[in-house]
């Protein structure tokens, strides 16, 4: 069932230079890391602040 081949892959090499992940591995140094930071930080307090704003106002003290 296995299909042939004795190696199999192992022990040539370092490993993690082939493993593909949605965070771009162990070697992951995005080109504008620094920029593409800064624009998430902006989206989420422009998000955040109108909702904080909204909850602030629907305060009810009891």
């Amino acid at each position: 069932m296995g299909g042939g081949g004795g190696d199999h892959g192992h022990g040539n090499g370092d490993f993690r230079t082939k493993v593909w992940s949605m965070t771009g591995g162990p070697y992951c140094r995005p080109k504008h890391w620094k920029r593409n930071t800064a624009i998430a930080m902006f989206g989420v307090v422009l998000v955040c602040i109108p909702i904080a704003m909204k909850s602030a106002e629907l305060e009810v003290d009891d």
